[in-house]
């Protein structure tokens, strides 16, 4: 995930440092790359071929390459480590990469045979392309005299465009490569006159010459600090979750609040309402239907046992009849409401208050009728 920052913070951040050292200081050479090499695979090969190039071993000089994935060749630069003061090697330390001046514009898009010409206050350097797809063939760096005039800048550039080879294009840039510092994002971009090129970080590290195990100690750095800013980032975002959270239960609550005071002050009404309606509805049975009091208590007799006897019969509303009764056995007990259960005119059958007096089982039965169980039969 990338964070996007406010223009505020970004003027604040400093600007990116990159050094870029006198292309004069380094040989440079072209190596064969095997086909279809991933970039381990290259790597190995380059540090080989610069064992059997250099004088000195890879210790003892500062290196870098470059290469692109699916290339022919690569394009290794290296200068011997003492021709650099300790107060040069010391400028380094706060340099996202340090790099010959010519590599800054190695990914700069070529077409054709191409000779880049790029001019310092010391000398010129050639920058020689055969395809676009490879790196370049050869680099070419030469120093003018000291103090020197138009023509020995002038026999400097034809002694250069010779050795480079005929038949090419010739891009002279006005000035020399220098770094966008203020530039953000995953990209380095370096800008000379029209042209540009922009490296990834992780081609940016394969072209810093400095010390191997250092750049693999700054690169865990890197990671490290990655790892902890995303953290940093995740303890910011459920933060912000969490006060969030917080808002919405505060105003769920105050919303839940101010709801239940509502329903308070409507209380009454709705109260009101209900008993209204219960009693229309009342009124409604009374004025519409009848109760049955005698049908109820002859249907519900009719299932009684002979030694069950009923004490008093209330009719609770249309439907619904109790009955106090008490039998000779609680067995009388069980036969009566079994039979009373077998009557499909019957919703429900319930009996309770079960309890011995005088050796009689008294009891309750609560049956609860039917709505059609008062139709009258269908004459045959």
């Amino acid at each position: 995930m990338r964070l996007k920052l406010p223009d505020s913070l970004k003027l604040s951040l400093p600007a990116r440092k990159v050094v870029l050292l006198p292309d004069a200081y380094f040989f440079c050479r072209a190596v064969p790359i095997a086909e279809n090499a991933t970039p381990a695979e290259a790597a190995s090969q380059i540090e080989l071929a610069l064992e059997a190039l250099s004088p000195f071993p890879p210790t003892q000089m500062y290196h870098g390459h470059f290469w692109r994935p699916g290339a022919k060749n690569a394009c290794v630069f290296a200068a011997y480590r003492k021709r650099f003061t300790t107060e040069q090697i010391e400028s380094w330390a706060d340099a996202e990469a340090v790099l010959p001046t010519f590599a800054a514009l190695l990914c700069t898009p070529i077409k054709r045979p191409t000779t880049l010409l790029l001019w310092s206050e010391k000398g010129l350097t050639a920058v020689n392309w055969d395809d676009g797809n490879d790196a370049p063939v050869s680099v070419i760096a030469r120093e003018l005299p000291p103090e020197p005039t138009e023509t020995d800048k002038v026999a400097l550039r034809e002694a250069v465009l010779q050795e480079s080879g005929a038949a090419r294009t010739v891009v002279e840039p006005a000035s020399a490569p220098t770094f966008d510092g203020t530039a953000r994002g995953d990209e380095f971009i370096f800008r000379c006159d029209s042209l540009s090129a922009a490296f990834p970080r992780e081609q940016l590290d394969v072209l810093d010459v400095r010390d191997k195990e250092e750049l693999a100690a700054r690169r865990r750095a890197r990671s490290r600090d990655l790892l902890l800013w995303r953290v940093l980032l995740g303890c910011f975002a459920a933060i912000a979750l969490s006060i969030a959270l917080e808002v919405v239960l505060i105003g769920g609550g105050l919303w839940q609040k101010a709801r239940t005071i509502r329903v308070d002050l409507q209380e009454p009404g709705v109260s009101k309402i209900l008993m209204a309606k219960n009693l229309a509805s009342r009124i409604d049975e009374l004025s519409t239907k009848r109760m049955r009091p005698f049908e109820m208590i002859s249907m519900v007799a009719d299932k009684k046992p002979a030694s069950v006897t009923f004490v008093s019969t209330t009719v609770a509303n249309l439907l619904t009849l109790e009955v106090e009764a008490q039998a000779s056995t609680s067995s009388d007990v069980d036969a009566f409401r079994t039979a009373l259960k077998s009557m499909p005119e019957f919703e429900s059958v319930i009996t309770d208050r079960q309890r011995l007096v005088n050796g009689l089982t008294t009891f309750r039965v609560v049956v609860t009728f039917k709505p059609d169980a008062f139709k009258p039969a269908p004459t045959p």
